[in-house]
């Protein structure tokens, strides 16, 4: 009799300490969903480039950078005595949209100087052409050819000046380390999921216990995942002005986008995790 209740205690002390190291997996697990997630929905969003180029180009973003380029040209030609007729329009919708699917690329291609001024000096130069030709204003003389050289030659320091490049400089470079990193973290944490998964399994021994507790992990994460995006939502982001141009409202938006798909990654991985706690619970029950 005394016999068969050492066996029963040490029995439960070593089902005690299974079940302990199976909750220790379970809450790296959790974790390791939480990371996995949030840095796999930031690599295919925010640090995804096409992603990015497509909704930096959308229309109201590329008719806002335009106009405020445009007012910009228009006050410094006529600085340089270019005829306000010509003033008007210097650069096209079409052609701001170009240039920032370049800047952006530039961007992830981890180059500090994303705009291209000499490209922008140049496409000033053709549309001031076309407008002089279709106005019947004449080019070929010395007084428009001087005004224009003068102009153009003063269009990059006026453009560096709006544009703050200098300021992008460090943000650009954090930016490639960020996007970096969170590649690394996408990275380990997958990895660590399919460990956790098999060690969970091999522990458990048994596909419904398995389940069950990978459910555990899997649903709270989501909450977890639901509330970052809540509060990535409620940053001030009003203040935003790395240029001359109001970046505020695009940076909003990015991060409404980046939001919107962690809200359905979360609700996902949430009903995902609690069917299969529930599941796992029933079969366990049903042994």
């Amino acid at each position: 009799m005394e016999l068969s209740r050492r066996k029963n205690a040490a029995y439960l002390q070593k089902e005690q300490k299974g079940h302990g190291l199976t909750r220790f997996m379970t809450f790296l697990l959790l974790l390791a969903f939480c990371a996995a997630g949030f840095s796999y929905v930031l690599k295919t969003t925010i640090f995804d480039e096409p992603t990015m180029q497509q909704f930096i180009t959308q229309k109201k973003f590329v008719q806002q950078i335009n106009q405020k380029l445009n007012t910009t040209l228009a006050a410094t030609a006529q600085e340089y005595n270019i005829p306000s007729r010509l003033t008007t329009g210097l650069l096209t919708q079409q052609q701001v949209k170009s240039d920032l699917k370049t800047a952006v690329a530039n961007v992830y291609a981890g180059k500090t100087d994303p705009v291209d001024t000499s490209l922008i000096q140049q496409q000033v130069k053709t549309n001031l052409q076309k407008k002089a030709e279709s106005l019947n204003i004449p080019t070929d003389n010395s007084i428009y050819q001087t005004a224009v050289n003068t102009l153009l030659s003063g269009l990059q320091s006026e453009l560096q000046q709006e544009l703050n490049t200098q300021q992008l400089v460090q943000p650009i470079k954090d930016f490639t380390t960020i996007r970096r990193i969170n590649a690394q973290v996408c990275l380990i944490a997958s990895v660590l999921i399919i460990i956790l998964l098999l060690l969970l399994l091999l522990s458990e021994r048994d596909f419904w216990n398995w389940l069950h507790y990978w459910g555990l992990a899997a649903w709270p994460a989501g909450i977890i995942i639901l509330i970052i995006s809540y509060f990535l939502t409620t940053l001030p982001l009003t203040e935003l002005n790395q240029t001359g141009i109001d970046l505020s409202g695009i940076a909003g938006e990015a991060v409404e986008l980046l939001a919107h798909e962690l809200n359905i990654f979360g609700i996902a991985l949430f009903i995902i995790g609690l069917l299969g706690s529930l599941l796992g619970w029933l079969g366990r029950r049903r042994q």
